[in-house]
């Protein structure tokens, strides 16, 4: 993986946990900065930038220095970005999510998969069978699914993460 902070995939990870506003504002942080620069250069209220740097903050992505005004007695902060933490924060994020797809897939490999016309629930056979074929949410009947397409999709996003992962 490539330790590039400025790169798609970085996008695409902090996209898919958080938000595209997350996305701006750590690109934003290139070099430090303080909330209300930030918030002037990409046109957005500072208390929105600031809630930002805090989902960012809690997820250990960015830190911050802290330094009191002496004349007015207001606090300012000085934000960085972690870049020595995105690359981790990011691989252990695929790490975990390509974990939760074999998972998936293995589930979907294993027997034969019923759903209902609600499609509230995916069940074994062995679920089906304890309910008489017959949904407990919506009291249709239980229909045998077909898992390849299921699979197939699985598989593709596995190998798109095992690809991101190199």
């Amino acid at each position: 993986m490539r330790s590039t902070t400025n790169n798609s995939l970085l996008s695409e990870v902090l996209t898919e946990v958080m938000t595209k506003e997350h996305v701006t504002v750590i690109k934003a942080l290139s070099k430090p900065k303080h909330d209300e620069d930030i918030a002037a250069t990409l046109k957005l209220k500072a208390t929105v930038v600031r809630t930002l740097l805090n989902d960012l903050h809690i997820k250990n992505l960015v830190e911050y220095e802290r330094s009191k005004n002496k004349k007015t007695g207001w606090y300012t902060y000085l934000w960085k970005r972690r870049d020595d933490k995105l690359s981790a924060y990011i691989q252990t994020y695929l790490d975990t999510k390509l974990s939760d797809l074999n998972r998936q897939l293995a589930v979907e490999a294993d027997g034969v998969k019923f759903n209902c016309s609600c499609d509230h629930k995916r069940v074994t056979l062995e679920t089906a069978m304890e309910t008489e074929f017959m949904c407990p949410e919506c009291n249709s009947m239980f229909i045998e699914s077909d898992s390849v397409q299921i699979r197939k999709k699985l598989e593709s996003e596995i190998k798109r993460i095992q690809k991101q992962l190199k």
